[in-house]
């Protein structure tokens, strides 16, 4: 009996801390202040962006997703990060109510697989394949994709 109060005790301990871990990861970034201005979803957002000729950079995340709290944390208060994005219209999508009708409509127009997921759309409003961000990146990686959606890219022009 007195290893199985020990064991539980550990247990409840162990599951405090975690909990403190995440309490902490969650809050640390707020409390510098220092991290990217994010707009909401809006539709309207985006086509304004698209009237405007200004690219964007739209994230899907979740509150309740580890990987988009690193995101945060570690690369979206990143000062480097935060400089390379100005050029863009910086939106956020929360996917928090992941199976809500909204949420599946946006997962399937924009062919998101989960959280966190990030596209760049040009100045017309059309994704940069090769730059979609799918699941965590550091911010050294995050800047080489913020670099590669910055490129100029030849447009089409129409069939002859």
């Amino acid at each position: 009996m007195h290893r199985n109060l020990t064991a539980r005790q550990l247990l409840q301990r162990g599951t405090g801390l975690c909990l403190l871990a995440l309490g902490l990861l969650s809050c640390s970034s707020g409390e510098s202040g220092n991290s990217i201005p994010w707009k909401p979803y809006d539709p309207a957002v985006l086509y304004r962006a698209r009237q405007e000729g200004k690219p964007v950079l739209l994230e899907f995340y979740a509150d309740w997703c580890i990987p988009c709290l690193e995101l945060e944390e570690h690369t979206f208060s990143d000062g480097r990060v935060i400089n390379s994005t100005w050029s863009f219209v910086r939106v956020r999508v929360d996917m928090s109510d992941y199976e809500s009708p909204e949420s599946e409509r946006l997962r399937e127009q924009f062919g998101v697989t989960g959280v966190p997921e990030m596209l760049f759309l040009d100045a017309r409003g059309i994704e940069i394949k090769d730059s979609r961000i799918i699941g965590f990146l550091g911010p050294e990686d995050f800047l080489q994709r913020v670099e590669r959606a910055l490129k100029p890219r030849p447009r089409k022009s129409p069939p002859v």
